[in-house]
Protein backbone atom coordinates (compact mmCIF):
# COMPACT_ATOMS: atom_id res chain seq x y z
CA UNK A 1 0.00 0.00 0.00
CA UNK A 2 1.56 3.15 -0.65
CA UNK A 3 1.80 6.06 1.50
CA UNK A 4 0.69 9.66 1.10
CA UNK A 5 2.61 12.80 1.54
CA UNK A 6 0.92 15.72 3.30
CA UNK A 7 -0.27 18.23 0.27
CA UNK A 8 -0.08 22.06 0.11
CA UNK A 9 -3.63 22.12 1.09
CA UNK A 10 -4.44 23.13 4.78
CA UNK A 11 -6.44 21.05 7.19
CA UNK A 12 -7.98 17.95 6.96
CA UNK A 13 -7.44 17.80 2.78
CA UNK A 14 -3.96 17.54 3.35
CA UNK A 15 -3.84 14.09 4.77
CA UNK A 16 -7.30 12.60 2.68
CA UNK A 17 -6.95 14.02 -0.99
CA UNK A 18 -5.29 11.93 -3.51
CA UNK A 19 -3.39 14.20 -5.57
CA UNK A 20 -0.87 13.50 -8.44
CA UNK A 21 2.63 14.58 -7.90
CA UNK A 22 1.97 14.94 -4.20
CA UNK A 23 0.42 11.02 -3.49
CA UNK A 24 0.05 8.10 -5.31
CA UNK A 25 -3.65 6.29 -5.52
CA UNK A 26 -2.47 2.74 -4.68
CA UNK A 27 -4.21 2.34 -1.59
CA UNK A 28 -7.43 3.03 0.35
CA UNK A 29 -7.38 6.72 2.04
CA UNK A 30 -9.84 8.69 4.14
CA UNK A 31 -10.71 9.80 6.95
CA UNK A 32 -9.70 8.26 10.88
CA UNK A 33 -12.97 6.92 12.66
CA UNK A 34 -13.88 8.26 15.76
CA UNK A 35 -12.78 7.00 18.70
CA UNK A 36 -16.09 5.05 20.44
CA UNK A 37 -16.64 5.35 23.99
CA UNK A 38 -17.02 2.02 26.14
CA UNK A 39 -20.41 4.08 27.22
CA UNK A 40 -21.77 4.80 23.18
CA UNK A 41 -24.56 2.36 22.12
CA UNK A 42 -23.53 0.08 19.43
CA UNK A 43 -24.34 0.79 16.05
CA UNK A 44 -24.35 -1.08 12.83
CA UNK A 45 -21.71 0.41 10.10
CA UNK A 46 -22.12 -1.85 7.04
CA UNK A 47 -24.26 -5.23 6.14
CA UNK A 48 -24.33 -7.69 3.31
CA UNK A 49 -26.75 -8.22 1.19
CA UNK A 50 -26.32 -4.08 1.40
CA UNK A 51 -29.61 -2.76 1.26
CA UNK A 52 -32.14 -2.61 -0.85
CA UNK A 53 -29.71 -5.01 -3.37
CA UNK A 54 -30.40 -8.13 -5.15
CA UNK A 55 -28.35 -10.75 -3.92
CA UNK A 56 -27.62 -14.86 -4.70
CA UNK A 57 -30.17 -16.93 -2.49
CA UNK A 58 -26.86 -19.00 -1.08
CA UNK A 59 -25.66 -15.37 0.33
CA UNK A 60 -24.68 -15.21 3.93
CA UNK A 61 -25.87 -12.61 5.87
CA UNK A 62 -23.59 -10.48 7.93
CA UNK A 63 -23.46 -7.52 9.94
CA UNK A 64 -20.15 -5.21 11.13
CA UNK A 65 -20.50 -2.92 14.34
CA UNK A 66 -18.40 -0.32 14.98
CA UNK A 67 -17.74 -1.89 18.77
CA UNK A 68 -16.91 -5.67 19.85
CA UNK A 69 -20.73 -7.19 21.02
CA UNK A 70 -21.42 -10.06 22.93
CA UNK A 71 -21.80 -12.60 20.68
CA UNK A 72 -24.57 -14.44 23.30
CA UNK A 73 -26.83 -11.39 23.05
CA UNK A 74 -27.81 -11.48 19.22
CA UNK A 75 -31.00 -11.54 18.22
CA UNK A 76 -31.83 -12.07 14.50
CA UNK A 77 -35.15 -11.97 12.50
CA UNK A 78 -36.49 -12.03 9.20
CA UNK A 79 -39.48 -11.35 7.29
CA UNK A 80 -40.63 -13.58 5.52
CA UNK A 81 -39.32 -16.20 8.27
CA UNK A 82 -35.79 -17.67 7.89
CA UNK A 83 -34.15 -20.37 10.18
CA UNK A 84 -30.32 -19.68 10.23
CA UNK A 85 -27.22 -21.87 11.16
CA UNK A 86 -25.31 -20.83 14.10
CA UNK A 87 -23.70 -17.36 14.32
CA UNK A 88 -20.07 -16.80 12.93
CA UNK A 89 -18.00 -14.21 14.74
CA UNK A 90 -14.72 -12.24 13.35
CA UNK A 91 -11.60 -12.47 15.88
CA UNK A 92 -12.53 -8.76 16.71
CA UNK A 93 -16.01 -9.77 17.62
CA UNK A 94 -17.42 -6.73 15.56
CA UNK A 95 -18.45 -9.07 12.78
CA UNK A 96 -21.26 -11.60 12.64
CA UNK A 97 -22.25 -14.00 9.47
CA UNK A 98 -25.41 -16.04 9.77
CA UNK A 99 -26.47 -18.08 6.64
CA UNK A 100 -30.20 -19.22 6.06
CA UNK A 101 -30.83 -22.83 6.07
CA UNK A 102 -32.63 -23.48 3.78
CA UNK A 103 -31.35 -21.07 1.28
CA UNK A 104 -32.96 -17.87 0.53
CA UNK A 105 -35.83 -17.81 -2.25
CA UNK A 106 -35.50 -16.31 -5.62
CA UNK A 107 -37.84 -13.70 -6.55
CA UNK A 108 -38.42 -12.97 -2.67
CA UNK A 109 -37.80 -9.68 -0.58
CA UNK A 110 -36.21 -10.03 2.83
CA UNK A 111 -35.97 -7.84 5.37
CA UNK A 112 -33.88 -8.92 8.27
CA UNK A 113 -34.34 -6.68 11.82
CA UNK A 114 -31.48 -7.73 14.16
CA UNK A 115 -30.28 -6.20 17.59
CA UNK A 116 -27.18 -6.68 19.93
CA UNK A 117 -25.28 -5.59 23.54
CA UNK A 118 -21.73 -4.52 22.73
CA UNK A 119 -19.31 -6.15 25.49
CA UNK A 120 -19.81 -3.48 28.19
CA UNK A 121 -23.53 -4.32 28.09
CA UNK A 122 -25.10 -1.16 25.95
CA UNK A 123 -27.93 -2.27 23.64
CA UNK A 124 -28.33 -0.39 20.30
CA UNK A 125 -30.16 2.31 20.58
CA UNK A 126 -32.69 0.76 18.03
CA UNK A 127 -32.99 -2.54 16.20
CA UNK A 128 -31.36 -1.98 12.56
CA UNK A 129 -33.41 -3.04 9.64
CA UNK A 130 -32.93 -3.48 5.80
CA UNK A 131 -34.22 -5.13 3.13
CA UNK A 132 -33.05 -6.90 -0.19
CA UNK A 133 -33.89 -9.35 -2.18
CA UNK A 134 -32.75 -13.05 -3.40
CA UNK A 135 -31.63 -14.35 -7.03
CA UNK A 136 -30.74 -17.50 -7.97
CA UNK A 137 -27.68 -18.84 -6.76
CA UNK A 138 -24.42 -18.18 -8.92
CA UNK A 139 -22.03 -20.66 -7.02
CA UNK A 140 -20.09 -17.02 -6.38
CA UNK A 141 -22.33 -15.44 -3.98
CA UNK A 142 -20.33 -12.00 -2.24
CA UNK A 143 -17.31 -13.03 -4.57
CA UNK A 144 -17.72 -10.14 -6.83
CA UNK A 145 -17.44 -7.99 -3.28
CA UNK A 146 -14.26 -10.35 -1.64
CA UNK A 147 -12.53 -9.57 -5.41
CA UNK A 148 -12.82 -6.32 -6.03
CA UNK A 149 -11.87 -5.50 -2.30
CA UNK A 150 -8.31 -5.10 -2.81
CA UNK A 151 -8.55 -3.65 -5.95
CA UNK A 152 -10.56 -0.53 -4.72
CA UNK A 153 -9.29 2.81 -3.83
CA UNK A 154 -11.06 5.54 -2.59
CA UNK A 155 -9.66 9.16 -2.94
CA UNK A 156 -10.38 13.01 -3.91
CA UNK A 157 -8.67 14.69 -6.32
CA UNK A 158 -8.22 18.37 -6.83
CA UNK A 159 -7.86 18.30 -10.76
CA UNK A 160 -11.64 16.64 -10.85
CA UNK A 161 -12.51 19.54 -8.41
CA UNK A 162 -11.17 22.22 -10.76
CA UNK A 163 -12.55 20.63 -14.52
CA UNK A 164 -16.02 20.73 -13.30
CA UNK A 165 -15.93 24.00 -11.46
CA UNK A 166 -14.38 25.13 -15.17
CA UNK A 167 -17.50 23.37 -16.50
CA UNK A 168 -19.76 25.02 -14.37
CA UNK A 169 -18.64 28.71 -15.48
CA UNK A 170 -18.40 27.75 -18.85
CA UNK A 171 -22.06 26.41 -19.04
CA UNK A 172 -24.80 29.36 -18.36
CA UNK A 173 -27.22 26.86 -17.67
CA UNK A 174 -27.93 24.63 -14.75
CA UNK A 175 -27.81 20.70 -15.78
CA UNK A 176 -31.38 18.85 -14.97
CA UNK A 177 -32.37 17.83 -11.24
CA UNK A 178 -32.17 19.19 -8.15
CA UNK A 179 -28.47 20.30 -7.59
CA UNK A 180 -26.00 19.71 -4.78
CA UNK A 181 -25.46 22.44 -2.36
CA UNK A 182 -21.45 22.39 -2.87
CA UNK A 183 -22.71 22.82 -6.55
CA UNK A 184 -25.18 25.83 -5.58
CA UNK A 185 -22.38 27.30 -4.27
CA UNK A 186 -19.63 27.49 -6.67
CA UNK A 187 -22.01 27.88 -9.43
CA UNK A 188 -22.31 31.57 -7.91
CA UNK A 189 -19.17 31.75 -6.79
CA UNK A 190 -17.92 31.37 -10.49
CA UNK A 191 -20.76 33.13 -12.42
CA UNK A 192 -19.05 36.51 -10.25
CA UNK A 193 -15.89 35.73 -12.56
CA UNK A 194 -14.94 38.44 -15.09
CA UNK A 195 -14.69 37.79 -18.47
CA UNK A 196 -11.15 37.64 -18.70
CA UNK A 197 -11.29 34.62 -15.90
CA UNK A 198 -14.27 32.46 -17.10
CA UNK A 199 -13.42 33.29 -21.57
CA UNK A 200 -10.64 31.05 -22.06
CA UNK A 201 -12.24 27.96 -20.27
CA UNK A 202 -15.88 29.03 -21.89
CA UNK A 203 -13.99 29.00 -25.79
CA UNK A 204 -11.69 25.89 -24.80
CA UNK A 205 -15.05 23.95 -24.23
CA UNK A 206 -17.41 25.42 -26.81
CA UNK A 207 -14.40 24.98 -29.62
CA UNK A 208 -14.14 21.27 -28.64
CA UNK A 209 -17.76 20.48 -27.74
CA UNK A 210 -16.30 17.19 -26.13
CA UNK A 211 -18.55 14.66 -23.82
CA UNK A 212 -17.28 15.24 -19.98
CA UNK A 213 -15.49 12.01 -20.28
CA UNK A 214 -13.01 13.28 -22.36
CA UNK A 215 -12.50 16.34 -20.49
CA UNK A 216 -12.30 13.87 -17.25
CA UNK A 217 -9.31 11.37 -19.18
CA UNK A 218 -7.47 14.49 -20.00
CA UNK A 219 -7.54 16.27 -16.62
CA UNK A 220 -6.70 12.81 -15.05
CA UNK A 221 -3.84 12.73 -17.27
CA UNK A 222 -2.82 16.58 -16.44
CA UNK A 223 0.03 16.71 -13.07
CA UNK A 224 -1.26 18.13 -9.79
CA UNK A 225 -2.78 21.81 -9.15
CA UNK A 226 -1.49 24.44 -9.65
CA UNK A 227 0.92 23.31 -12.40
CA UNK A 228 -1.89 21.16 -14.71
CA UNK A 229 1.63 20.06 -16.64
CA UNK A 230 0.45 18.52 -19.81
CA UNK A 231 3.31 15.60 -20.29
CA UNK A 232 1.69 13.09 -20.06
CA UNK A 233 -1.58 13.84 -21.71
CA UNK A 234 -2.08 12.33 -25.31
CA UNK A 235 -2.72 13.44 -28.47
CA UNK A 236 -6.72 12.48 -28.40
CA UNK A 237 -8.65 11.64 -24.59
CA UNK A 238 -10.72 8.34 -24.09
CA UNK A 239 -13.63 7.52 -26.30
CA UNK A 240 -16.82 8.78 -24.51
CA UNK A 241 -19.32 6.10 -23.54
CA UNK A 242 -22.61 5.83 -25.19
CA UNK A 243 -25.42 8.67 -23.95
CA UNK A 244 -22.62 11.02 -22.38
CA UNK A 245 -23.41 14.55 -24.19
CA UNK A 246 -21.17 16.91 -24.66
CA UNK A 247 -20.62 19.85 -22.25
CA UNK A 248 -21.67 22.77 -24.60
CA UNK A 249 -21.69 26.67 -24.16
CA UNK A 250 -23.93 26.91 -27.50
CA UNK A 251 -26.34 24.16 -28.16
CA UNK A 252 -24.68 21.31 -30.68
CA UNK A 253 -26.30 20.89 -34.09
CA UNK A 254 -29.28 18.47 -33.79
CA UNK A 255 -28.15 15.03 -33.46
CA UNK A 256 -29.78 12.46 -35.97
CA UNK A 257 -28.50 9.02 -37.81
CA UNK A 258 -29.95 5.68 -37.61
CA UNK A 259 -28.49 1.94 -36.07
CA UNK A 260 -25.06 2.80 -38.66
CA UNK A 261 -24.31 6.07 -36.77
CA UNK A 262 -20.94 6.37 -35.09
CA UNK A 263 -20.42 7.61 -31.73
CA UNK A 264 -18.88 10.86 -31.15
CA UNK A 265 -15.48 11.10 -32.32
CA UNK A 266 -12.72 11.90 -29.79
CA UNK A 267 -11.49 15.43 -29.36
CA UNK A 268 -8.20 16.97 -29.46
CA UNK A 269 -7.99 18.27 -25.95
CA UNK A 270 -4.33 19.31 -25.60
CA UNK A 271 -3.85 22.82 -24.30
CA UNK A 272 -6.20 21.56 -21.18
CA UNK A 273 -3.79 22.05 -18.73
CA UNK A 274 -2.87 25.55 -18.97
CA UNK A 275 -6.58 26.47 -19.65
CA UNK A 276 -6.94 24.57 -16.18
CA UNK A 277 -3.55 26.15 -14.82
CA UNK A 278 -5.08 29.82 -15.60
CA UNK A 279 -8.23 29.36 -13.91
CA UNK A 280 -7.46 27.58 -11.38
CA UNK A 281 -4.67 30.48 -10.16
CA UNK A 282 -7.30 33.56 -11.53
CA UNK A 283 -10.08 31.79 -10.35
CA UNK A 284 -9.45 30.84 -6.70
CA UNK A 285 -10.33 27.73 -6.56
CA UNK A 286 -7.84 26.47 -4.46
CA UNK A 287 -9.50 28.25 -1.78
CA UNK A 288 -12.94 27.28 -3.29
CA UNK A 289 -11.74 23.52 -2.68
CA UNK A 290 -10.52 24.16 0.78
CA UNK A 291 -13.83 26.02 1.65
CA UNK A 292 -15.64 22.68 1.10
CA UNK A 293 -13.48 20.32 2.35
CA UNK A 294 -16.00 19.13 5.00
CA UNK A 295 -18.56 18.04 2.70
CA UNK A 296 -16.00 16.47 0.12
CA UNK A 297 -14.65 14.40 3.53
CA UNK A 298 -17.93 13.53 4.47
CA UNK A 299 -18.61 12.52 0.49
CA UNK A 300 -15.08 10.60 1.00
CA UNK A 301 -16.08 8.50 4.16
CA UNK A 302 -19.45 7.50 2.08
CA UNK A 303 -17.55 6.35 -0.76
CA UNK A 304 -15.44 4.21 1.03
CA UNK A 305 -17.83 2.74 3.38
CA UNK A 306 -20.42 1.96 0.49
CA UNK A 307 -18.64 2.18 -2.64
CA UNK A 308 -16.74 -1.40 -2.69
CA UNK A 309 -19.72 -2.78 -1.79
CA UNK A 310 -22.21 -1.29 -4.50
CA UNK A 311 -19.85 -2.44 -7.28
CA UNK A 312 -19.32 -5.74 -5.40
CA UNK A 313 -22.82 -6.23 -5.63
CA UNK A 314 -23.33 -5.41 -9.23
CA UNK A 315 -20.42 -7.61 -9.70
CA UNK A 316 -22.37 -10.60 -8.34
CA UNK A 317 -25.90 -9.65 -9.83
CA UNK A 318 -24.57 -9.99 -13.12
CA UNK A 319 -22.50 -13.26 -11.98
CA UNK A 320 -19.30 -11.95 -14.14
CA UNK A 321 -16.43 -14.12 -13.87
CA UNK A 322 -13.83 -11.36 -13.84
CA UNK A 323 -13.90 -7.54 -13.66
CA UNK A 324 -12.10 -5.91 -15.71
CA UNK A 325 -10.00 -2.30 -15.64
CA UNK A 326 -7.29 -3.18 -12.88
CA UNK A 327 -7.38 -0.90 -10.31
CA UNK A 328 -10.53 0.92 -9.39
CA UNK A 329 -10.32 4.12 -8.08
CA UNK A 330 -13.55 5.64 -6.79
CA UNK A 331 -13.37 9.74 -7.24
CA UNK A 332 -16.08 11.64 -5.53
CA UNK A 333 -17.04 14.56 -7.64
CA UNK A 334 -20.30 16.87 -5.98
CA UNK A 335 -19.82 19.41 -9.15
CA UNK A 336 -21.56 16.69 -11.23
CA UNK A 337 -25.94 16.50 -11.84
CA UNK A 338 -27.63 14.27 -9.14
CA UNK A 339 -26.88 10.59 -10.35
CA UNK A 340 -24.86 11.24 -12.88
CA UNK A 341 -21.37 9.07 -13.03
CA UNK A 342 -18.16 8.83 -15.55
CA UNK A 343 -15.74 5.83 -15.74
CA UNK A 344 -12.46 6.43 -17.45
CA UNK A 345 -9.84 3.47 -18.26
CA UNK A 346 -6.56 4.57 -18.26
CA UNK A 347 -3.80 1.59 -18.66
CA UNK A 348 -4.46 -0.35 -15.72
CA UNK A 349 -6.50 1.67 -13.64
CA UNK A 350 -10.05 2.46 -13.61
CA UNK A 351 -11.51 5.81 -12.32
CA UNK A 352 -15.04 5.75 -11.24
CA UNK A 353 -16.51 9.75 -10.58
CA UNK A 354 -18.93 10.18 -9.42
CA UNK A 355 -21.30 12.03 -6.37
CA UNK A 356 -21.23 10.40 -2.84
CA UNK A 357 -23.20 7.17 -3.21
CA UNK A 358 -26.21 8.10 -1.44
CA UNK A 359 -29.74 8.26 -2.52
CA UNK A 360 -29.71 8.89 -6.56
CA UNK A 361 -25.90 9.10 -6.69
CA UNK A 362 -26.11 5.24 -5.72
CA UNK A 363 -27.27 5.23 -9.22
CA UNK A 364 -24.26 7.42 -10.84
CA UNK A 365 -21.66 5.13 -9.41
CA UNK A 366 -23.57 2.07 -10.08
CA UNK A 367 -24.18 3.02 -13.86
CA UNK A 368 -21.03 3.32 -15.82
CA UNK A 369 -19.60 0.02 -14.29
CA UNK A 370 -22.74 -1.56 -14.94
CA UNK A 371 -22.19 -0.33 -18.74
CA UNK A 372 -18.54 -1.51 -18.63
CA UNK A 373 -19.65 -5.35 -16.95
CA UNK A 374 -22.02 -5.32 -19.76
CA UNK A 375 -19.76 -4.16 -23.47
CA UNK A 376 -19.65 -7.89 -24.20
CA UNK A 377 -23.55 -7.40 -25.18
CA UNK A 378 -22.47 -4.67 -27.90
CA UNK A 379 -23.03 -6.08 -31.25
CA UNK A 380 -25.15 -9.42 -30.00
CA UNK A 381 -28.46 -10.56 -31.48
CA UNK A 382 -28.11 -8.35 -34.60
CA UNK A 383 -31.13 -9.62 -36.43
CA UNK A 384 -33.34 -8.89 -33.07
CA UNK A 385 -31.75 -5.64 -32.56
CA UNK A 386 -32.99 -4.94 -36.32
CA UNK A 387 -36.84 -6.34 -35.80
CA UNK A 388 -36.98 -4.08 -33.24
CA UNK A 389 -35.79 -1.18 -34.82
CA UNK A 390 -39.19 0.17 -35.44
CA UNK A 391 -39.84 1.28 -32.46
CA UNK A 392 -36.57 3.92 -33.33
CA UNK A 393 -38.37 5.71 -36.17
CA UNK A 394 -40.93 6.80 -33.01
CA UNK A 395 -38.58 7.51 -30.41
CA UNK A 396 -35.82 8.93 -32.80
CA UNK A 397 -35.75 12.44 -31.05
CA UNK A 398 -36.11 11.54 -27.51
CA UNK A 399 -32.96 9.63 -28.33
CA UNK A 400 -31.30 11.84 -29.72
CA UNK A 401 -32.10 14.91 -27.25
CA UNK A 402 -30.79 12.03 -24.59
CA UNK A 403 -27.17 11.22 -26.38
CA UNK A 404 -27.90 8.21 -28.49
CA UNK A 405 -27.79 8.47 -31.91
CA UNK A 406 -28.06 4.35 -32.74
CA UNK A 407 -30.61 2.27 -31.83
CA UNK A 408 -28.48 -0.09 -31.19
CA UNK A 409 -27.08 2.31 -28.45
CA UNK A 410 -30.54 2.78 -27.19
CA UNK A 411 -31.06 -1.36 -26.52
CA UNK A 412 -27.92 -1.77 -24.96
CA UNK A 413 -28.52 1.37 -22.92
CA UNK A 414 -31.90 0.70 -21.83
CA UNK A 415 -30.62 -2.49 -20.45
CA UNK A 416 -27.87 -0.75 -18.52
CA UNK A 417 -30.36 1.33 -16.98
CA UNK A 418 -32.24 -0.68 -16.08
CA UNK A 419 -29.87 -3.17 -14.34
CA UNK A 420 -28.19 0.11 -12.53
CA UNK A 421 -31.79 1.18 -11.02
CA UNK A 422 -32.40 -2.17 -10.21
CA UNK A 423 -29.09 -2.06 -8.19
CA UNK A 424 -29.27 1.05 -6.77
CA UNK A 425 -32.48 2.28 -5.99
CA UNK A 426 -36.32 1.20 -5.08
CA UNK A 427 -39.28 1.74 -4.31
CA UNK A 428 -41.03 5.36 -5.46
CA UNK A 429 -37.14 6.10 -6.40
CA UNK A 430 -36.78 3.30 -8.75
CA UNK A 431 -39.90 3.98 -10.35
CA UNK A 432 -39.19 7.78 -11.01
CA UNK A 433 -35.46 6.66 -12.78
CA UNK A 434 -37.24 4.44 -15.21
CA UNK A 435 -39.54 7.04 -16.00
CA UNK A 436 -36.75 9.44 -16.36
CA UNK A 437 -34.95 7.12 -18.38
CA UNK A 438 -37.99 6.29 -20.64
CA UNK A 439 -38.57 9.90 -21.16
CA UNK A 440 -34.72 10.50 -22.71
CA UNK A 441 -35.12 7.91 -25.48
CA UNK A 442 -34.49 4.70 -23.57
CA UNK A 443 -37.51 3.34 -24.58
CA UNK A 444 -36.91 -0.61 -23.96
CA UNK A 445 -35.88 0.03 -20.11
CA UNK A 446 -39.00 -1.42 -19.08
CA UNK A 447 -39.19 -4.33 -20.56
CA UNK A 448 -35.80 -5.07 -19.50
CA UNK A 449 -36.94 -4.15 -16.20
CA UNK A 450 -39.53 -6.56 -16.37
CA UNK A 451 -37.03 -9.19 -17.73
CA UNK A 452 -34.94 -9.23 -15.67
CA UNK A 453 -37.26 -10.97 -13.06
CA UNK A 454 -36.75 -13.73 -14.73
CA UNK A 455 -32.80 -13.57 -15.37
CA UNK A 456 -32.87 -13.62 -11.55
CA UNK A 457 -34.58 -17.07 -11.52
CA UNK A 458 -31.57 -18.35 -13.64
CA UNK A 459 -28.50 -19.58 -12.80
CA UNK A 460 -27.01 -18.10 -16.51
CA UNK A 461 -24.86 -14.76 -16.58
CA UNK A 462 -26.70 -11.13 -17.51
CA UNK A 463 -24.63 -11.22 -21.09
CA UNK A 464 -25.51 -14.71 -21.51
CA UNK A 465 -29.21 -14.18 -20.94
CA UNK A 466 -29.16 -11.18 -22.45
CA UNK A 467 -30.21 -12.73 -26.63
CA UNK A 468 -33.49 -13.94 -24.42
CA UNK A 469 -34.38 -10.39 -23.21
CA UNK A 470 -34.17 -8.69 -26.59
CA UNK A 471 -36.10 -11.81 -28.51
CA UNK A 472 -39.08 -11.31 -25.77
CA UNK A 473 -39.13 -7.54 -27.28
CA UNK A 474 -43.05 -7.74 -28.37
CA UNK A 475 -42.90 -4.85 -30.76
CA UNK A 476 -46.52 -3.98 -31.05
CA UNK A 477 -46.93 -3.58 -27.17
CA UNK A 478 -43.65 -1.42 -27.04
CA UNK A 479 -45.25 0.95 -29.94
CA UNK A 480 -48.63 1.45 -27.99
CA UNK A 481 -46.52 2.14 -24.96
CA UNK A 482 -44.51 5.06 -27.19
CA UNK A 483 -47.87 6.53 -28.56
CA UNK A 484 -49.19 6.97 -24.86
CA UNK A 485 -45.87 8.01 -23.03
CA UNK A 486 -43.75 10.19 -25.44
CA UNK A 487 -42.37 13.23 -24.24
CA UNK A 488 -44.50 16.43 -25.79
Amino acid sequence: MSILRPCALPGVLAIAVLLAGCGSVGGLTGLPNPGVSENTPPAVTSVVPAADSVAPSDTPISATFNKAMSPDTLDVKAEPSLSFGPAQWSDDAKTVTVRPNPPLTPGVRYTVRLRARDRQGNQMAADYTWSFSAMAPTGVAGEGRLRLAERIDVGLDARVFTLFAAILAATPDAPPGEPGTVTVAVRAKVAELPSRVADPVRRFINERQAPAEQYLAAALQLSAPPEFRESAVPGRAAAPAAGQQPVPVQRPPAVTGGTSTPRPESRDLSGLGPVLAQFYASAGIGDLWKAHERAYAEALEASRKEGPALLGSAADYLRVAAVPGGRITLLPNLLGAPGQGFLVRQGDRTYLVAGAPVGVNRLGLVRPFVRMLLDPVRGQSPDQVQRTEPLFLQAREAAARGGYRAWSEVVVESLVEATAIRLALSGDAAAAALRAAYARGLVLVDHFSAQLTDYERTATTLVEFYPRMVAAVDLELELRRWAERKPN
